[in-house]
């Protein structure tokens, strides 16, 4: 018998050799099986915390597991569990009436793998476990090791196995025959779970159930099962009891620990929202809830709303109400809700309410709808979309398409998806940011030239300003995204973040810097890790922030003159920093005038027009801009002057 205080630590590689040598004799001969390294980062912190437990059954099939891992834990275990298995990467599913059982997930986005933990802390069976038992301490006292594994004896197992085939499932099914006639080989009515059968439900029990097995006559499970289910004792609370109780609490349904996610979807028609959301749903083993939120969709009683005064408007709040109830309401039972279509949708350039009602429902629909912890842009060619679903034309689709990822740099939890790749594809990146969101981690992306999305390239486009397109040592600092980052290793698979300088002097080692909104530590450090004659982009915004450096593109032209770069030029970028159509360089009168031009057809455009002329004539356009960038290099020979 192994005792908790003989518990071996677990190593962190194991060797099959020592280990079938060690317990060979204990399993049987049994050799090491091959385990997922999640499963080992759990089982070790099951040893760790220092309470006996046993893997139930499916050792062969710990590598990656068709169904869930069912483990037996120590009662004093419970408290601590949640937090040991969440260190672990695990997150609790609570499934009322189920008994003594916790249920845990994690995903594994490298092998699109969901895998679930079973844990219970005592030993019952039936379908709503019903049938109690006072088994778990015997069988976590008798226990055996297996490499990092803990099994019950083998004895043990055998019996175990034969009550969930009878008492769980009701029969013997032809595929589990082998398993069922295994373990009646193995057991006998000397054991000393067949010991508490005939205990607890008479005499001649274990060996009457046996002989039915070894005999082969598992058409008399069924008339078996139902007799030991019509006598069985030994539970303080009767069997029909538990069953009615829990039967009801499982109407509740399972939910996650805390409030369920929000994760939203947003795209032209032809994009794959729809499909990637019933993707998600159906692979997800979490629970989930589908909420559409299509604001002006048509229906058939479109013909019928219009000849009433207002009844589109209608239509429209009481749409707003039902998703955006449904969606919270989902979300406080611990779902995760898959929105289809956001309120986002008004800020779209041409969606905006041309009625001041309509405003006040837009405004209504961004304020009612629950934050979106994750919104999914789906990114795909006009042409694509018009293949796929055959509305509209290529070139309004393309559009829109652009439409929307503008709209995505305003949305601080938004992801961009490449919709041009398979479903599977756009649904393996989707399941994986989910569960970030889930797990409260972020992903990171190693940078893959064939398969980068095409907006990770747009935002290398700064490169374009300089005569250098390749560099050979690229550093970046600032409020660089994930994405830009992953962009830049594209240019320089040694490319380094840049912090403000420690005491120390930087060494000259880049030829080329790009700095997103610095500070003056920032970009002094900048400066003096630029090897002469190297360049720079400093991407800024206009801020009137008080301590944070130049405020305007004029004052980080200047900036970049005094620390003695060579006749920095100002780039205006339409319609924001992170994503331009175009670079306007503010030295060119007439490629701003044009540029102005076409800005009635934004939001306000006309009004931010006749500002930006009224700045032009002034010669104040630098200080007018709201962002762009500012590109320089630095001079060759000595004389710079430090930046005050």
């Amino acid at each position: 018998m192994s005792e908790l205080s003989n518990s071996p630590q677990l190593p962190v590689s194991y060797s099959e050799s020592e280990l079938v040598s060690e317990n060979a004799a204990e399993n049987n001969g049994k050799s090491l099986p091959g385990i997922n390294s999640s499963l080992i980062a759990v089982f070790r912190e099951l040893d760790n915390a220092g309470s006996p437990w046993v893997l139930l059954r499916g050792e062969l099939d710990l590598v990656r597991p068709a169904g869930d891992v069912d483990l037996l834990v120590s009662p004093d275990l419970l408290a601590r569990l949640d937090g040991l298995l969440a260190g672990v990467g695990f997150r609790r599913v609570i499934a009322l009436g189920h008994g003594s059982h916790r249920f845990y997930f994690r995903y594994l986005a490298g092998e699109d793998l969901w895998l679930k933990l079973d844990i219970v802390s005592d030993i019952s069976f039936g379908y709503f476990q019903e049938l109690g038992t006072d088994l778990a301490s015997g069988c976590l006292q008798r226990r055996t090791a297996l490499g990092p594994l803990w099994l019950p004896q083998a004895q043990d197992q055998a019996w175990l196995q034969i009550l969930h085939l009878v008492l769980d499932k009701g029969e013997v099914a032809s595929s589990r025959v082998p398993a069922a006639r295994s373990a009646a080989a193995l057991a006998s009515g000397a054991d000393p779970v067949a010991a508490y059968l005939d205990r607890t439900l008479g005499d001649g029990t274990a060996e009457e159930l046996l002989g039915v097995l070894q005999s082969g006559s598992f058409d008399e499970v069924p008339a078996k099962a139902a007799a030991l289910k019509r006598i069985w004792t030994g539970t303080r609370v009767p069997p029909w009891l538990v069953s009615s109780t829990s039967r009801a609490l499982r109407r509740v349904g399972p939910r996650l620990k805390g409030r369920g996610p929000v994760v939203g979807a947003l795209a032209p028609d032809g994009a794959g929202k729809t499909t990637l959301l019933h993707g998600l749903r159906s692979g997800c083993p979490l629970p989930s809830a589908y909420v559409y939120m299509g604001l002006w969709s048509s229906s058939p009683q479109d013909r019928w709303l219009q000849k009433i005064r207002g009844g589109f408007l209608v239509r429209k709040v009481f749409r707003i109400l039902r998703a955006g109830l449904a969606a919270r309401y989902h979300s406080l039972r611990g779902r995760v809700v898959l929105m289809d279509r956001l309120a986002f949708d008004a800020l779209l350039p041409g969606s905006q309410a041309r009625s001041r009602l309509g405003a006040l429902t837009d405004a209504f629909a961004l304020r009612f709808q629950p934050r979106p912890d994750l919104v999914l842009v789906l990114d795909a060619p006009g042409e694509l979309m018009f293949a796929r679903k055959g509305e509209h034309s290529p070139q309004i689709l393309e559009g829109w398409r652009n439409a929307y990822l503008e709209l995505a740099e305003d949305i601080p939890s938004a992801y961009i998806l490449d919709a041009g790749e398979s479903a599977s594809t756009v649904r393996l990146k989707a399941t994986e940011l989910l569960w970030n969101v889930l797990a409260g981690t972020k992903a990171v992306e190693e940078a893959d030239t064939e398969r980068l999305p095409l907006h990770l390239w747009m935002l290398l486009d700064w490169r374009f300003l300089l005569p250098v397109v390749r560099p050979e040592k690229l550093g970046y600092g600032g409020r660089v995204s994930d994405d830009a980052a992953t962009a830049m290793l594209l240019l320089d698979p040694s490319a380094q973040r840049l912090e403000p300088a420690d005491g120390q002097a930087p060494s000259r080692e880049f030829d080329v810097v790009l700095l997103s909104e610095p500070d003056k530590p920032l970009f002094g450090a900048a400066v003096e890790s630029l090897k002469p004659g190297g360049w720079m982009c400093v991407q800024v915004r206009r801020s009137f922030r008080f301590g944070t450096g130049p405020h305007t593109l004029a004052g980080w032209k200047h900036a970049m003159e005094r620390a003695g770069f060579d006749d920095p030029a100002v780039y205006w970028h339409v319609p924001t920093l992170e994503r331009p159509a175009r670079f306007v360089p503010t030295a060119s009168r007439t490629a701003v005038s044009d540029t102005l031009s076409h800005y009635s057809r934004v939001r306000f455009g006309k009004a931010k027009a006749a500002i930006g002329r009224l700045a032009l004539n002034l010669g104040l356009f630098n200080v007018a801009a709201a962002e762009g960038t500012v590109v320089g290099q630095r001079a060759r020979e000595a004389g710079r002057q430090e930046l005050p």
